[in-house]
């Protein structure tokens, strides 16, 4: 069965990095869903930082794109989806990959060639400089070395002070339990949004062809 979104699950407005966080906890936190699906993060950005992605709820209007510095989502691939694929058979709902975006106006989860379809147009349509790239990662590994300390929410304001561009979540900072091993308190930027090749960060970074291939196993 399709895991529905837990109703405990937090939810912070631009603050998508944790509210995913912790709906993979959640997830992982139930035997059925850990046994029948593959949880992972997707990270989009891209070298400049100016990912354009369509179907979003901050969308000024209706059919227009919001450019965000970076993206996170939670995609369940079925652990079946390779059985339909070997005998040639149409895939059920506990065999396709669906995506969990809080900040989409799609239905929640939606089925990967919908959401990819409606958020991410071809490369060919877009400046360069817009185009997505994603860092699929683990769910388990995101849960033990993601590490944020929200610092980069925050902005100079015009009293001199220091202040958040959007209000932070009312629970502390995250930090997994391997990041706070290794030191980390902030790997955010640097191991999870950075797509550059030199990255030192957790996953496997694809542009969207690949990532399509990926969703659908191929």
């Amino acid at each position: 069965m399709l895991p529905k979104l837990p109703l405990d699950s937090p939810y912070t407005s631009c603050y998508c990095e944790e509210n995913i966080y912790f709906l993979v906890r959640r997830f992982l936190e139930q035997a059925q869903v850990k046994d029948t699906w593959d949880i992972s993060v997707v990270i989009v950005s891209n070298a400049t930082k100016t990912v354009a992605l369509w179907s979003q709820l901050k969308a000024p209007a209706a059919n227009t794109a919001v450019i965000w510095d970076y993206h996170a989502v939670l995609v369940l691939r079925s652990r079946l989806g390779s059985r339909c694929r070997l005998f040639n058979t149409t895939p059920s709902i506990e065999e396709e990959t669906w995506i969990y975006d809080f900040d989409s106006i799609l239905e929640m989860p939606s089925g990967w060639e919908v959401y990819v379809r409606k958020t991410f147009p071809p490369d060919s349509d877009l400046p360069s400089q817009y185009r997505s790239l994603f860092r699929v990662v683990s769910g388990e590994e995101y849960l033990h070395y993601f590490a944020s300390d929200r610092s980069h929410m925050l902005s100079p304001a015009a009293n001199s002070s220091i202040e958040y561009i959007s209000p932070p979540p009312p629970y502390p900072i995250i930090c997994g339990p391997m990041a706070a091993v290794h030191g980390f308190t902030n790997n955010l930027m640097t191991h999870f949004v950075s797509m550059e090749s030199t990255s030192e960060g957790y996953g496997t970074v694809m542009d969207r062809e690949a990532f399509i291939s990926w969703c659908s196993r191929q």
